[in-house]
């Protein structure tokens, strides 16, 4: 009887080995968008100063994505004073400068307003900010004190280029992408051309 108990023992004693020996442990799966982990530092949503609480990645993409629509909505709203300008120049200049003051902003949710401004103000961007800034103060005034429709015209358009001359500053690459599709659309029009039948 001891023999048996002794046998029982030592079989409890092997199961229990076993069973230690197969606890195995699963690797976790790590899928990046769904992590809540910060970006890393070289991404364009790295954690920014900013003079509000700091915001989520969520919240600056949609902060982006909301400020891009606003601007393109009062853009494509001033568009449609264009064939009255003449009777409509100061509601023209206030969609459309306020179109601009929207795009401005979708770029600061993406980098963080205070690091957004140092880089606007920036001794190689200082000459195309200035010029951006003195163009949006001069359209406002020449469409609201001033009421002149030639000048909030003029300045209208010498706005849209600063701000175009402004981004692409800002942006990598910027010149280098707009030089390159400037060559294709020249070696497009130019081939099309040639295959008209002349």
């Amino acid at each position: 009887m001891s023999n048996l108990k002794s046998d029982l023992d030592e079989y409890l004693l092997l199961q229990s080995d076993q069973k230690k020996s197969f606890n195995v442990k699963l690797p976790q799966l790590k899928v990046p968008f769904l992590s809540r982990r910060e970006p890393e530092a070289n991404s364009f949503l790295k954690d920014t100063d900013s003079c509000c609480p700091k915001f989520s990645r969520l919240q600056r993409i949609v902060g982006f994505v909301a400020c891009l629509g606003m601007g393109a909505l009062c853009m494509t709203l001033s568009t449609f004073y264009i064939p009255v300008l003449i009777l409509k120049a100061r509601k023209f200049a206030l969609l459309y400068t306020l179109g601009s003051l929207f795009f401005i902003l979708s770029f600061c949710f993406l980098s963080g307003f205070g690091s957004f401004l140092k880089q606007m103000f920036s001794k190689p961007r200082l000459i195309s900010s200035i010029s951006y800034s003195s163009c949006l103060l001069l359209t406002l005034y020449c469409a609201l004190v001033a009421k002149s429709t030639a000048f909030t015209v003029l300045f209208a358009v010498a706005q849209i280029i600063a701000l175009l001359f402004m981004i692409l500053g800002m942006v990598p690459g910027g010149t280098t992408g707009l030089k390159f599709f400037g060559q294709l659309f020249k070696s497009t029009v130019s081939a099309s051309a040639n295959a008209l039948p002349v």
